[in-house]
Formats: structure tokens, C-alpha cells, sequence
């Protein structure tokens, strides 16, 4: 199911040449509080200055499926067991800097089991302060709060979009993609 299609409107366009496509998975995982985890990522890096929350996950490598990807990256990335709960959609998003489409595939999850030992890659290390729980209406706010003029609004539109999606199918309402005023 796709849930949106997203360009970038915070960093021009360098080439008309396609996109280099990158298959991610990204989880919204619920603690067994009912508390959605993000991961707070702040420093610097190719995009400039960073100060945001963001989904966990992270690309599909070679020969993996995504349910693989899945519980390797929130192993990986926050050192939990989880189970999957639902298949949500895809949320396809533009990054001119890099000038990549990233297609990712978003779960519902369920943290089960904190084993600890993550790997984080040395990127991963320097970005990621720690992990945050939210409700899902503290969530929406937070990231419903973008103005699309940097990456930490990027990737605050992409999570907000799949969240928003999530809360409207649950509560069988209509789905509006609009960031909230």
C-alpha cells in the first residue's frame, strides 16, 4: 500500500538524471506502555545541523528481507526484541543532496524484550543521542511541526505522514497528508 510519494522541498534539485533508489524498513514500535519509541538524533553531518526524532530503522542489505531488516535494525539500533503487528505501506521520499529515493516500508511493531548490545554503525554512534517514548498524539505534534527548509523536517514529514496514516486507519477516518497548522 503506498501511503505517499514525497519530494524535497528543503534542498534544490542538482541533475534530472533518476534517483538512486535505497529500500528501507522503518518501525513504529510501540512499549508495552502504549508509548511509540523514537530515536533523538542530533550533531552534524552532509546535511548540516540535525536536532530530530526519527523512526527506527534503516536500509535493506543485500539478500534481506524486510522482516529481516526489520528485527536486525531495532536490534541493531536499540538493542529490543519485537514482534511485527502489522504490514503498514511505503512512504517514498526524495533527497536531492543525496540524490536518492528512499522507499520505505513501514511496520507496527511491538517492543518485546530489551537485550541490550546494540551496534550502531560509527555514523549511527555519532547521531543518535538516545531513545524517546511518545504518545501518539505528543508524536503527531512533535513532528507535525516541519516547515520542509532542512533534514530534520525531511524526516519529520516522512514519519509524520506513515503516523498520521496509522492513527486515521485505526480510528477508520480519512487520511490527510497537509502538515498540521
Amino acid at each position: 500500500m503506498l501511503i505517499a510519494i514525497l519530494e524535497d522541498r528543503a534542498f534544490r534539485k542538482k541533475t534530472n538524471t533518476p534517483y538512486l533508489k535505497r529500500w528501507t524498513v522503518r518501525v513504529l514500535a510501540y512499549n508495552e506502555e502504549g508509548k511509540l519509541a523514537f530515536l533523538r538524533i542530533v550533531g552534524q553531518d552532509n546535511f548540516g545541523r540535525r536536532n530530530h526524532l526519527e523512526t527506527i530503522g534503516g536500509g535493506v542489505e543485500n539478500d534481506e528481507t524486510l522482516e529481516e531488516t526489520l528485527y536486525r535494525e531495532v536490534s541493531e539500533e536499540v538493542g529490543y526484541l519485537c514482534e511485527i503487528k502489522q504490514e503498514l505501506g511505503v512512504v517514498i521520499d526524495h533527497y536531492n543532496l543525496l540524490h536518492r529515493e528512499s522507499i520505505s516500508n513501514y511496520f507496527v511493531v511491538q517492543l518485546t524484550e530489551y537485550i541490550g548490545s546494540e551496534k550502531r554503525s560509527v555514523s549511527e554512534q555519532n547521531l543518535i543521542q538516545g531513545l524517546e517514548f511518545y504518545t501518539e498524539e505528543e508524536a503527531l505534534q512533535m513532528l507535525g511541526n516541519f516547515e520542509d527548509t532542512n533534514i530534520n523536517d525531511l524526516v519529520h514529514r516522512r514519519d509524520y505522514t506513515a503516523l498520521q496514516y496509522y492513527v486515521n486507519q485505526k480510528n477508520n477516518t480519512t487520511t490527510h497528508y497537509k502538515k498540521k497548522q
